[in-house]
């Protein structure tokens, strides 16, 4: 997202607001900013700004070109201008500075001597003096995008900056609205729901409601809305509050579905090489009559656990529903997030700020594996027991028995030792088997 000072928006008197969209009529912007980066590889971040500030006294609206060439920044590979570490290099100049240099000359023999400790170069130790600063990076590479893809990154950034100054949102949709609140229980967003026979709403506080981690809960503010622009059939209703002549003022802001013509298809932030083993749409699974929508589900062989992340505040309930979804014969697991100073509910396997994937997929990976081993074990025990119970209990075992009995535990001990399964083997000896939890008890 833009910061607020880039936001671009229509206020009109009845007090609606809108985002200024770009579209094919003003792809000059666009191509201006995409042809400037791309003539401009190899040099410096400051001679590109020093760019891009003559090019903003060019156009009718300076705003769109800053806004456009900051994705262009994010979205490009800036590198070092140099390799030696900055800090060192600094250090050690000051350590053979005395006093300052008056001269070119005696500049150049401070480098001179610099260079031969760090075992390096005069024109490198002069590159990395400052290699650590961000005017000092160099673009190496930009994004293999077009100016229709650039356009709509810049109208979807424009659509969460005006979020950000959100007091109430609401959104409804005729069908998988459930979708949206698992996202928002995930995201830690507060929220009412409302549902009738026709449609279903969900009503959330927005950033300026909350006093306090405002920033951080706008960010997951605006990745709620970022994950409600992959649906359709959606509308959203949100009070802004946006400064204007007099100071600020509440406006209405209006968002559907149809908005996808200026965003393109939105996906949401990619969180590492494990983030593309999970599926973050899928299908809703059935428990007693009722759709249930997890976050995600990951494939592990030839089971699909299906994953729902949740906050401390809704736990207990998310819990529920995942015994209820592994009663309905699926397997199932539950995430926690926690922010800094929360604790982690008893028993809840928690990570902190955020979903982290490879986290998720290791726990799930060897929770599998140890399944299976147990399992694996459990085959071969009862494999064992069944070649065991084929032989047959003797008289003399069966009349030894009835004199150990009712010494349930010295009964069991003489089956074992006698490579019998004690259980079946008691049950064969004519005696009734109850189980104590581990312990066997012998009754005629």
């Amino acid at each position: 997202m833009f910061p607020v000072q880039l936001m671009t928006v229509r206020k009109s008197r009845n007090g609606t607001v809108r985002s200024v969209f770009l579209t094919q009529e003003n792809s000059d912007y666009c191509s201006a900013v995409l042809d400037l980066f791309r003539t401009h590889i190899g040099t410096s971040r400051e001679e590109i700004e020093r760019e891009i500030r003559i090019l903003e006294l060019k156009i009718q609206n300076p705003k769109i070109i800053r806004g456009l060439a900051l994705i262009m920044f994010r979205f490009s590979k800036l590198t070092p201008p140099a390799n030696l570490n900055a800090e060192l290099v600094r250090s050690t100049i000051f350590k053979h500075t005395k006093v300052p240099p008056i001269s070119p000359e005696s500049r150049e023999q401070i480098l001179a001597k610099v260079a031969e400790e760090l075992n390096s170069s005069v024109d490198e130790v002069s590159r990395s003096m400052y290699a650590d600063k961000e005017n000092e990076q160099i673009l190496e590479a930009i994004p293999n995008i077009s100016y229709d893809e650039l356009a709509k990154k810049f109208n979807m950034e424009q659509i969460e900056t005006v979020i950000l100054k959100c007091l109430t949102m609401s959104v409804k949709m005729k069908e998988g609205i459930n979708r949206i609140v698992r996202k928002a229980r995930s995201l830690g967003l507060l929220y009412t729901l409302q549902s009738d026979s026709v449609e279903s709403s969900i009503t959330l506080s927005g950033p300026l409601m909350i006093k306090e981690h405002s920033e951080r809960y706008g960010y997951k503010f605006a990745l709620l809305v970022r994950f409600l622009m992959k649906f359709a059939n959606w509308e959203m209703d949100a009070q802004v509050n946006l400064k204007n002549i007099q100071g600020k003022a509440e406006y209405a802001y209006h968002l559907d579905s149809s908005v996808s013509e200026y965003t393109g298809s939105v996906s949401e932030v990619n969180h590492g090489v494990y983030h593309s083993y999970f599926d973050d749409n899928p299908e809703p699974v059935q428990v007693m009559g009722n759709k249930f929508y997890a976050d995600y589900s990951l494939s592990l062989g030839k089971k699909k656990i299906m994953i729902l992340v949740t906050r401390p505040n809704y736990y207990e309930e998310d819990y529920s529903i995942m015994e209820s979804i592994r009663k309905a014969g699926h397997d199932c697991a539950l995430f926690c997030i926690v922010e800094s100073g929360q604790k982690c509910p008893k028993g809840a396997n928690c990570m902190k700020s955020e979903f982290n994937f490879t986290d998720a997929y290791e726990f799930l990976l060897k929770r599998q594996e140890y399944e299976e081993k147990k399992n694996t074990s459990i085959e071969q025990v009862k494999a064992s027991n069944a070649v065991n119970n084929k032989k047959k209990l003797s008289e003399e075992m069966i009349k030894h028995l009835r004199e150990l009995y009712p010494d349930s535990i010295a009964m069991v001990d003489y089956l074992e030792f006698m490579g019998f399964s004690p259980a079946e083997a008691l049950i064969e000896a004519g005696y009734e088997v109850k189980w104590h939890g581990l312990r066997i008890e012998a009754k005629k």
